[in-house]
């Protein structure tokens, strides 16, 4: 166990109370989804950073290490330290949910947590307008989180066993089933827009049915190994990882912006995006302190697998999965 300095310790304790004192405003202000989604994720750089500090040598001992041969004198290293992100974004996204839900859960019951009691929209004997659950918009964050769990298993695996490339290549589609599984109960659309020379002789869409499906699966077996296969120097998986994921949410607000005309069609698509993206972002950063060269930790195809996932379900998710391949 390696301990934080006295700087490190102090820094982290200001910036998490900080982020627990938003936290706890965001709370009382009926939820306020995209603050406590920030103070979440300031939360999860500070949790990381301290747990991936103090786990190393234990990773060691397990025997998860390897050498870092970018120095002149290589030294072992705690490998496969990407778990610990991918473990703690899990447990951001379980926290915000209530976040996220929280003027649902106070509009769509008694205020007593009495949801029985509603089976249609309508007025409660006191006169308050009630409305359903928004079950499909908590389906797509389970779904989601199930096919993330699923792929860090995966990453766990590849870590442990050494897993060989034909035996991996196709196992992100099948944890990204139950994704596209809601995605044809919710969303269903499968055109594509044509570009305009071809339009004269093929319309202006094009109905690819089925094989929609399977270019968000080569979606879902792409991303993660983009991600893995540039493996091996010092800060090269997070830091593109952080790139990629700091352009969507930039696409992400341009959506969202106040200079939009609002409710734009496609507002949710892209705050589910930013929910997802932004303990990303938080977990990476602090992986990344600690995987720039000179490297104290190796990400290990945990990382890899989860990170790229990330990608593949906001963009199938959050309707958006051409943009993504243009990044």
């Amino acid at each position: 166990m390696q301990d934080l300095s006295s700087t490190e310790v102090y820094t982290l304790s200001i910036f998490s109370i900080a982020c627990i004192a938003i936290l706890v405003n965001a709370w009382k202000s009926d939820g306020e989804p995209l603050f406590a989604s920030l103070a979440i994720s300031g939360a999860a750089f500070s949790f990381t950073y301290a747990v991936i500090r103090w786990t190393g040598d234990v990773f060691i001992k397990r025997g998860y290490k390897g050498k870092d041969l970018s120095k002149k004198s290589p030294v072992e290293l705690p490998e496969a330290m990407g778990l610990i992100s991918a473990l703690v974004y899990l447990l951001a996204v379980v926290n915000f949910l209530p976040f996220a839900f929280k003027r649902d859960i106070l509009e769509a019951t008694s205020g007593g947590g009495n949801k029985d009691r509603v089976l249609e929209a309508g007025l409660d004997d006191t006169g308050r307008f009630l409305h359903r659950f928004p079950l499909e918009k908590l389906a797509s964050y389970g779904f989601a989180y199930g096919t993330l769990a699923t792929t860090t298993i995966l990453g766990i695996l590849d870590d442990s066993f050494d897993m060989r490339w034909r035996h991996k290549f196709f196992i992100p589609a099948f944890a990204a089933l139950p994704m596209l599984g809601l995605y044809f109960v919710d969303f269903g659309v499968t055109h594509v827009v044509v570009p305009l020379p071809l339009r004269p002789y093929l319309g202006e869409l094009i109905d690819l049915g089925g094989f929609y499906y399977l270019y968000m699966a080569a979606v879902a077996i792409f991303c993660p190994n983009c991600i893995n296969i540039l493996a091996g120097v010092n800060g090269i998986e997070v830091g593109q990882s952080l790139v990629i994921a700091l352009l969507l949410l930039l696409n992400d607000f341009l959506y969202v912006s106040p200079w939009m005309h609002q409710p734009h069609p496609a507002t949710d698509s892209h705050l589910f995006s930013i929910y997802l993206l932004l303990p990303f972002v938080g977990v990476s950063l602090a992986l990344l302190s600690h995987n720039w060269y000179p490297a104290r930790v190796f990400v290990g195809d945990t990382y890899c697998y989860f990170a790229g996932m990330v990608f593949a379900v906001v963009g199938i998710l959050g309707h958006f999965s051409k943009t993504l391949m243009l990044l």
